[in-house]
């Protein structure tokens, strides 16, 4: 193998890809443009570079780093489709996103505008702090590894192939020369990083799009190394008199020298950068981001198999259930005593979920590719849950526990009636009238909750299976224009004392992967609730807690990565 110039490969065929359009090249390899014959789709083909393909302590982490990065499912991670080696070159898939690198944009217009910059730091904050909570440091972040698409909708690339490349095989290699003006102190050292230099590196990302500048400008490595570890951090003010001065100390504490003294999440670094902003940028920035979901992808295709055997499914329990997050919520700011409403004694079976008529199943086959059986079966609906000290983590928070479990919908009643009955499944989940006719078969939902605790956290977690993935992918398509009618609304639920009022935001994202956010008046509890069609199931979340920002979304995501594939 042997390498080859810049362009050279177009036309020809690596495995079962042809290269088409070379998009790029760096010190660790090139990037292509490539039709999978096999898979019949367009992707973005990373080839490694020789040097780089023959280390086979890299080839190993790599493998390792790709794998884990290729179950995150978080909208701003570009999905690694797949990896491995064709001819001893190895080789990254992933998906095709059109658009431009930061650093392109940077350097060709200059400093961005505050709100701009801030929102489209909030995106690669989003992405990392999911990428941490799997255990995947990036290690590079550059902008050059940020694709900005339509909508100024951002992408954090390079997963998998960042995080193989080690502290030890950039210096011996100086591949990764251009990333050193990112790198936090600690890089230099000989301890094992922590997802910190992450928060570090997007510190300094801050920086250059609020100044145009890198922090430290010097082009010397052994200058380069002894500003990180010993010079104080500049401030963008001075470098850029447009910048607000308190950004000063939001790039000063995310580019500490002592990693416990930076930001805890990269989301705290994001939400500071923000609250540096004018009231009126506060607000920009914020429409920014808002705007940009509207052009967050679908999530990744699964291709699973459906299982040799599985065991029975268990007996459906006979609970009538109003479910739980909004109950829960209403209760405690209401001081009633009552937290959750769920008729317990009730022994009547909902409407039969599988009365879908031949007519209306080759009108939801039509929808989609169609599916000739189930994938996941109603014996693994409990695998699919997340354990409760995950959900305590991706919330933010300690306490949470696990209350009940209810394998059937909830039936009309006094606390799950709205002002607008159109919005009813945007607010709240698992009704037999959003579900209805769906073509649903069974169910399962768990509610959690944080005892005693004010302001609520509550989240309410579950899984729906359908007959066919086709059913399921048609129940959230039709769920989308209903959410998207509810955004901007406000809608009041019966209550003891008074009516509560509950406020829609925009909805973002499309089928097969909806969510909508709704506030509660008078209250910081902010609840985010998630609609995503995986396989042969929808998977149902409501996410209730003070500053909930994605975490709806972030429990959806990881147990889709649960469902086997």
């Amino acid at each position: 193998m042997s390498e080859t110039r810049p362009g050279s490969r177009i036309g020809s065929r690596f495995g079962p890809y042809q290269l088409r359009r070379l998009l790029g090249r760096g010190g660790m390899g090139e990037v292509y443009e490539a039709y999978d014959t096999v898979k019949d789709r367009v992707v973005a083909l990373k080839l490694m570079s020789e040097q780089v393909s023959s280390d086979d302590s890299f080839r190993r982490r790599m493998q390792r780093e790709a794998r884990t990065a290729g179950r995150l499912q978080e909208p701003h991670i570009v999905p690694i489709h797949d990896f491995g080696e064709v001819d001893g070159q190895v080789f990254i898939d992933m998906r095709l996103i059109e658009g431009r690198d930061l650093g392109t944009v940077l350097s060709r217009t200059g400093p961005l505008p505050p709100p701009r910059a801030v929102a489209i730091v909030e995106q690669v904050a989003a992405a990392l702090d999911a990428a941490h909570r799997a255990g995947v440091i990036h290690r590079d972040i550059k902008p050059e590894n940020i694709l900005l698409a339509e909508g100024d909708f951002a992408y954090l690339v390079d997963f998998g192939i960042a995080a193989a490349a080690t502290d030890e095989r950039v210096t011996k290699t100086g591949a990764a020369i251009g990333s050193w003006n990112y790198m936090a102190p600690e890089r230099f050292g000989n301890d094992d990083p922590t997802y910190r230099v992450d928060i570090y590196a997007l510190a300094c990302l801050l920086f250059e799009c609020l100044t145009g500048t890198r922090p430290f400008q010097t082009t010397s490595l052994s200058s380069l190394m002894a500003a990180h570890l010993a010079q104080p951090v500049p401030r963008p003010s001075q470098r850029n008199p447009a910048v607000p001065a308190a950004f000063d100390e939001v790039i000063a504490r995310g580019m500490a020298k002592d990693p416990a003294a930076r930001y805890l999440t990269a989301g705290d670094l994001a939400k500071a950068a923000l609250h540096a902003l004018s009231t009126p940028d506060q607000r920009e920035a914020t429409e920014l981001i808002q705007h940009s979901r509207h052009f967050a992808p679908p999530p990744p295709t699964w291709f699973p198999t459906p299982p040799p055997w599985a065991p029975p499914a268990p007996p459906r329990r006979r609970l009538g259930l109003v479910i739980g997050a909004l109950a829960l919520v209403v209760a405690v700011i209401a001081g009633t005593g009552v937290w959750l409403a769920v008729d317990r004694s009730s022994a009547t079976q909902p409407d039969n979920p599988t009365t879908t008529s031949p007519t209306e199943a080759t009108s939801t086959a039509s929808a989609v590719t169609t599916s000739t059986s189930p994938i996941v079966v109603p014996a693994q609906l409990d695998s699919l849950l997340l354990p409760v000290d995950q959900v305590n983590v991706l919330i933010g928070t300690t306490g949470i526990v696990v209350d009940h479990s209810v394998t059937e919908m909830t039936d009309p009643g006094p606390d799950n009636t709205l002002s607008d009955e159109k919005c009813l499944g945007a607010l709240m989940g698992f009704q037999t009238r959003t579900y209805k006719s769906s073509g649903y078969t069974a169910t399962l939902a768990q509610l959690m909750k944080k005892p005693q605790s004010k302001p609520a956290y509550v989240v309410v977690q579950g899984a729906v299976i359908f007959a066919t993935a086709d059913q399921a992918r048609k129940f959230v398509a039709d769920q989308w224009p209903q959410w998207r009618d509810c955004g901007g609304k406000t809608v009041t639920q019966p209550a003891d004392k008074a009516p509560l009022e509950w406020t829609f935001g925009q909805i973002s994202g499309n089928p097969p992967n909806i969510a909508l956010q709704h506030t509660l008046a008078n209250s910081p509890v902010v609840c985010q609730h998630v609609l995503s069609a995986v396989s042969n199931v929808v998977l149902d979340v409501n996410a209730c807690a003070p500053g909930i920002i994605n975490q709806g979304r972030q429990i959806a995501n990881q147990m889709a990565a649960k469902i086997p594939g």
